[in-house]
């Protein structure tokens, strides 16, 4: 599996901030953002900020489908 993959099922749950991604998944950063740089270029990732000016990431809909094994 990789990163990229396990980035995906880690957000099927639910959205979540950098730095929670990042202790979650462990390894070093730029490997966390190699994951996410791969999904948002596959349209499966989209980031959302919330009042702090935090940044949220979370799937599609339709990845999040897809994450569950079902079809989008």
């Amino acid at each position: 599996m990789t990163r990229a993959e396990a980035l995906r099922k880690l957000l099927a749950i639910g959205a979540l901030c950098r730095q929670e991604i990042e202790n979650v998944m462990g390894g070093e950063p730029a490997e966390v953002a190699g994951a996410i740089s791969t999904l948002r270029a596959r349209g499966e990732l989209v980031y959302v900020r919330d009042g702090r000016q935090q940044t949220f990431y979370r799937l599609t809909d339709e990845a999040r489908a897809q994450a569950f094994g079902s079809p989008a």
